[in-house]
């Protein structure tokens, strides 16, 4: 098991115990308002996080069958280290990467 899958797991085993505990606070006291107000922000905070490690997934999915992300014409596309070339992402249709500007032209 990957860490993001690890972290992405341990989250879910909190949202569900929070969500589990919500129904055994008493509603009439003052300090089940603010309680489920924090409730309310940790569930958001936790929302955001799931939603990144979401997107984490599909990038390294992406790596692992070799498909680079796609470039905007005008943008950095190839870093160059010596004499050789490393690609950071694919041009767009009809334009290619510039190995002298290093860019999509």
């Amino acid at each position: 098991m990957s860490r993001a899958e690890g972290i992405f797991l341990t989250m879910w085993v909190l949202l569900l115990l929070i969500i589990s505990t919500a129904p055994l606070v008493d509603a009439s006291s003052e300090k089940s308002g603010d309680q489920s107000e924090e409730k309310r922000e940790l569930l958001g905070v936790l929302q955001k996080v799931l939603e990144k490690l979401q997107n984490r997934r599909t990038v390294t999915w992406e790596r692992r069958h070799s498909r680079l992300p796609g470039c905007n014409i005008g943008d950095f596309c190839t870093v160059k280290k010596g004499s050789r070339f490393g690609q950071l992402c694919d041009c767009p249709r009809g334009s290619k990467c510039n190995l002298f500007f290093l860019k999509c032209l």
